[in-house]
């Protein structure tokens, strides 16, 4: 028993000796792997924050491609390294991957136009981290810019992952400034005469308080007739993506001015007709 127990170890103590080595240069590969991930990256940042004329929304959005490519590349060497630890040809691999290329890039077609959709992106500067974007009809703040995906933040905050292959129109409120569009739906009974410097006196003062506010913030006019009431639209040019807080924050300081002098709001009204009550008595 003890003679088969003693051949047993001597004929597997190599092997065993040979695992654990190649255990501890897998851990020590893995270890030293993320030692110049971490370098690679720390040199990229410095190198993108050298560069004096590049704005903080391009030096973000390059630096998550650039930190991207690296990761993606180390891996790869990674990969290729501990392969023959455990006996895969590495030359054999090669060999044979010119020949299965042709046949995935078949198949890969849509990803390789996720790759090239956002290399286009990135190159023409479309968008970038932090900027306010529709696309496809999502709206949110974009997250990160990849060569295959790009992750956009709504306002709730969940995370839309697009294939960059899939972006078909891309709109950028975060370039340039926008305009802050203020209707007010005022009664008959009331005439623009009286409501237009009530208005103006509020945009007025906001364009003095408010340092979003950058351009002029002033009274267009009567916008719309409608049936109870007519429209009068104001408008602001605004820092961009900031004029949605400047639309909220007019409304309310407008409504507060037409109360204190009495301007007509209108008030939707139902009216219920004897064919709609007999309906409603006969369900």
């Amino acid at each position: 028993m003890m003679s088969s127990f003693t051949h047993f170890l001597a004929s597997h103590t190599a092997g065993l000796e040979h695992v654990g080595w190649n255990i501890i240069k897998i851990i020590l590969l893995f270890i030293a792997t993320k030692i110049v991930m971490a370098l690679l990256t720390r040199v990229l940042r410095r190198l993108l924050l050298l560069h004096g004329r590049m704005d903080e929304r391009r030096r973000k959005t390059l630096e998550s491609l650039f930190v991207n490519v690296v990761k993606y590349t180390i891996y790869f060497v990674l990969v290729l390294t501990i392969l023959p630890l455990f006996g895969v040809h590495i030359e054999a691999l090669l060999a044979g991957a010119g020949v299965a290329g042709i046949a995935i890039a078949f198949g890969a077609q849509s990803l390789l136009k996720d790759f090239f959709n956002g290399f286009f992106i990135l190159f023409e500067d479309q968008f970038g981290v932090g900027d306010t974007v529709t696309i496809n009809s999502i709206t949110g703040t974009v997250y990160s810019v990849g060569l295959r995906i790009t992750v956009i933040k709504i306002w709730t905050g969940e995370m839309v992952y697009i294939p960059n292959g899939d972006i078909t129109q891309a709109t950028n409120y975060s370039k340039q400034n926008s305009i802050a569009v203020i209707d007010i739906n005022i009664g008959h009974k009331t005439p623009p005469e009286e409501a237009i410097p009530i208005i103006e006196q509020v945009m007025q003062t906001l364009e003095k308080e408010q340092e979003n506010i950058v351009g002029n913030a002033s009274v267009v006019g009567v916008q719309a007739l409608n049936d109870s009431s007519y429209t009068l639209r104001a408008t602001a040019e605004c820092n961009p993506c900031t004029h949605w807080g400047i639309v909220r924050l007019a409304q309310q300081q407008i409504r507060a001015e037409f109360m204190k002098h009495g301007v007509d709001l209108p008030i939707q009204k139902i009216v219920y007709t004897h064919d709609t009550m007999t309906d409603n008595q006969e369900s």
